[in-house]
Order: structure tokens, then sequence, then C-alpha cells
């Protein structure tokens, strides 16, 4: 017989025991039932992760990386907190639609501090803003080309690419690469094959025509490609010019007020892309002041100068009488959202939105994104 004394010091050891052996079913995942609930607490688990970040990781998603001015660049000293600002307001009209990451050296990103979610700065010194021009084209298939120097000095220019290059060599972001000479921001692609650069690619190079034409189906695995004369010669930059905003359509600035030019840009069009629809887009041009960015044509007016992702197309926009019915022609010729970007702190400078960014999907993109959680 077992006395009162005893009796507690069993039933405690008893409470133990059951205390012990619920400690180890719930270790294995199991609830009191025996059903197995390790599966829905990895579920809930990821998905409370995910929400915490910023970014969502999706295939329909693309990433777009900006770069942000050093506080200490003089070259860009009297637009810092001009060009900051456009790229906050950029930066929060992406969230939600595609994913975003800011390249921002350690005493920038004060200036970024409270305005964007922390989880999207990357601190790192990649040295100019432009990342259209001298990083990759075409991020379905990355190709990385020689950047030129049409505006700055050639050292300046390799400069810059080395700086990118020992970026994306630390971030291992896969890339073929190639030495013919030319800026991103003069090449418009679909993404499927269709290329337009302007004869700017041939005179870099010292290509014919056909030459080009050759060389650019070879590198990038294209099948159809258009050669324009530039519509201005400081930069002669085809994403100034036109924008493939849909799986088959092409929009392209109204020439109409230059009708010998219109015809020379129209007809190489529709010769190199029989099958595409192509629309016009009104235009129009403001001059910078005197004085003022000297040496570069205003982007300002141009609303072709768009980032097109798998969904969205993020439209440059700057307060000027034609903004609208630029924004309802492009709305009426793609299935995207359109998603206007007012680019009138920036365009002066000669580029805006689409010039400002670099564009990444898959591995490469997770990589940054990645590497801006983890910081």
């Amino acid at each position: 017989m077992i006395d009162r004394k005893d009796g507690q010091k069993y039933m405690i050891k008893l409470k133990r025991h059951y205390a012990a052996m619920a400690l180890i079913l719930s270790l294995f995942g199991c609830d009191s039932s025996g059903r197995n609930v390790d599966n829905k607490n990895v579920a809930e688990d990821k998905n409370k992760v995910s929400q915490t970040y910023s970014n969502q990781v999706a295939d329909d998603k693309m990433l777009l990386v900006l770069s942000a001015p050093s506080v200490h660049d003089p070259y860009y000293k009297s637009a810092f907190h001009r060009i900051i600002n456009f790229q906050i307001d950029y930066a929060k009209s992406i969230l939600g639609n595609d994913n975003v990451v800011i390249l921002v050296d350690k005493d920038t990103k004060p200036y970024f501090a409270g305005k964007v979610p922390e989880d999207i700065l990357l601190v790192d010194d990649v040295r100019d803003i432009w990342m259209r021009d001298f990083t990759t084209v075409n991020p379905m298939q990355p190709v990385q080309f020689t950047y030129t120097w049409a505006s700055m000095t050639q050292k300046q220019s390799k400069d810059v690419q080395k700086s990118f290059n020992r970026f994306a060599d630390h971030y291992q972001i896969q890339r073929a690469k190639t030495d013919l000479m030319l800026d991103g921001g003069n090449l418009v692609d679909d993404y499927a094959g269709r290329v337009i650069t302007t004869t700017r690619f041939m005179e870099d190079n010292e290509l014919s025509y056909n030459e080009a034409k050759q060389e650019l189906k070879a590198t990038l695995s294209a099948k159809e490609v258009a050669i324009l004369e530039p519509d201005e010669e400081v930069l002669a930059h085809s994403d100034g010019m036109v924008s493939w905003v849909d799986q088959n359509t092409l929009l392209v600035n109204d020439y109409s007020k230059t009708p010998a030019f219109r015809t020379t840009v129209m007809d190489e069009l529709k010769a190199s892309f029989p099958t595409a629809k192509i629309v016009e887009v009104p235009v129009e041009y403001k001059t910078n002041p005197k004085g003022e960015w000297e040496g570069f044509e205003s982007a300002c007016g141009v609303n072709l100068n768009a980032t097109v992702t798998h969904n969205n197309i993020y439209v440059p926009t700057f307060n000027m009488p034609h903004d609208q019915k630029a924004l309802t022609i492009i709305k009426q010729n793609t299935r995207k959202k359109v998603i206007p970007v007012n680019a009138e702190s920036v365009c002066p400078m000669g580029g805006s939105v689409r010039c400002l960014t670099w564009q990444l999907t898959g591995a490469n993109a997770v990589k940054l994104i990645q590497a801006a959680r983890d910081k």
C-alpha cells in the first residue's frame, strides 16, 4: 500500500513523465490527437516570413534596380535631392507590382531612411545612376556590352563599368559578355528576339548596316533587328524613340513635325518588323535653360522612355499637356498595367525612368533581393 506521501511523489513523477512525452511529441510535430502538424507549421512560418519582406519573389515579377547618387559626388550635387526624391517615389510605385532594390553607399543611405523599406536598400558602390547604360540588356537572357563614353570621358566610362563588373561578380550575376560597344539605352527589345538600336551602334563598332544587324542577331539570338536614324546626336539612344509595350505592339514617337525623318523611321520599322503593330505616340520636347546640364538634350516630354516588365509599364510623365493623350494611347495598346511616374525632376539631365533602371529576373534577381534582406 502506498502512503499519502509516497503517493504524492508518484503523482509528481507521473506528471513529469507525461510532460516529457508531450514535449517529445511536439518536437516530432504531432498534436495530442496524433495528427502531423509539421507541414502546417512550416507553411504558416513561410507565409509569415514572406509577409515581412517588401519584395515578393515570383515568376511574374521583375526586379528593377536603381543606383543612388553618392552624397560625395560633385557632378550630381546640384540635383542630389531631386534624384533621391525621384528614386523614393519611383520605388514606391514599383512595390506591390514588381520588386525593387536601391544601391546606395553608406553615407548616402541615411537620405532614404524611413522613406523606403530598409530591406530594399543594398549598400554598395556603383559609380553612376544611369543603370540602363552600363549593366546588361534583356533581363531574360542577360548580355553585357562594352560601355561607350558618349556621356563622359573614356576614363570615366571605364571606371563606371569597372565598378559594375566588381559588383556583378561579387553577387555572381550570371551574364554573357561581348566586346561590342553599346549603351544599354541604345537597345530596345521585346525580350523575344526583336531588337531596335540606332546608327550609333554601327559607328561605334565600325560596322556596315548589314554587318551590324548580323552582329546583333548573333550576340542576342535576335530574329529581327531595326537600326534607326537617331532623333538626337548626343546620346543617340533608341529608348527615347520607341518602346515594345506588348507581345506584338511597338510604340514610336510621332515625328509628324519632321515629315522626312518620320518617313525614314517608319520605313525602317515596317521593313524590319513586318508583322508588328506600330502605333505613334505624341511627343513634345523641352530645352534646358542655358547653363543647365549643358551638352545633353533634355528628356522631358518623352513618354516612351518607359520601363516595361512582364505585367507593368512604368511611364514617365512631366506635367506637360500631351501626357494624358500619350498615357491613353499606351493604355489602349497594351494588356499590361500602366503606371505613371513623375520624372520632371530628373528629365533635364537627359534621361528618365528607363534610363535609370536595370532589370533582372530569375536567380539573378533573387540574389540581389536576398542580399538587401541579409545586409
